[in-house]
């Protein structure tokens, strides 16, 4: 990846990739800052935020929306569980399924959650104007539903 002078930045010419996973790197520490006052983990915020935006939810569907395993999102689950932030209930049609519904403390910590997020997105993209956060916006957006509805492109495949 090519730099401005003594490596102050990588420059337009570097690859939206490069670029997009530096960003999300420094985004991510900011993050984990923002969110560690209220215990959460990254995972747990996504999977919050998954169940806002979707609705309940089977556990199944959520392992595969956070980018998890079946047996890792049962510790994401009963860690958000414990603290109020959901509620699970065994499916009517199928007894063997637990559908998982944001509680409404979940609700009210996802309200918090999200001022901090905005003073993240403050910090991080004060750099660009209004207008071109909104087409970032739009523009990631775009490539995070073109992910979840064809899935990642396989190794070797580009």
């Amino acid at each position: 990846m090519s730099t401005t002078e003594a490596g102050a930045g990588p420059v337009a010419s570097s690859a939206s990739s490069l670029l997009i996973a530096q960003l999300a790197r420094g985004m991510r520490r900011r993050i984990e800052q923002a969110i560690a006052p209220t215990g959460l983990r990254p995972r747990e915020l996504l999977t919050l935020q998954h169940l806002q935006e979707r609705g309940p939810s089977a556990q199944q569907t959520l392992a595969e929306l956070a980018g998890v395993d079946a047996t890792n999102i049962v510790a994401v689950l009963n860690s958000l569980e414990d603290a109020g932030l959901i509620d699970r209930r065994r499916d009517r049609a199928d007894r063997r399924r637990a559908i998982i519904a944001l509680s409404a403390q979940g609700e009210e910590r996802l309200a918090d959650l999200d001022r901090a997020l905005r003073e993240v997105d403050d910090e991080i993209l004060a750099p660009l104007s209004p207008a071109e956060r909104q087409s970032l916006n739009d523009l990631l957006t775009r490539a995070v539903q073109h992910i979840a509805t064809h899935g990642p492109p396989e190794p070797g495949s580009c």
